[in-house]
């Protein structure tokens, strides 16, 4: 007997790569968001034999993209200016 693997299990072995790679520095919650909203949009739209290699490529991309737009918010007091009057 052959196990056939099925493009959920694909996708949950997927979850769990992007969630082990991510996990320390992404919220579970997000990433869990991320990896729903990819399947959903890309469901029905890509051919079902490549729609594990996108739904990798597309969490991955937006997950980076969540991580580079942190990295990018800082926030700087500035000190108070001295003033001689």
């Amino acid at each position: 007997m052959t196990a056939q693997r099925t493009i959920t299990d694909e996708i949950g072995e997927i979850g769990v790569w992007l969630m082990g790679e991510f996990g320390g520095r992404v919220p579970a919650a997000v990433i869990s968001r991320v990896l729903n909203a990819s399947r959903r949009d890309l469901e029905g739209r890509i051919d079902p034999e490549e729609l594990g290699e996108m739904f990798h490529t597309l969490c991955r991309f937006r997950l980076q993209r969540i991580l580079a737009s942190d990295q990018r918010i800082t926030i700087k007091i500035p000190a108070p200016a001295s003033r001689e009057w």
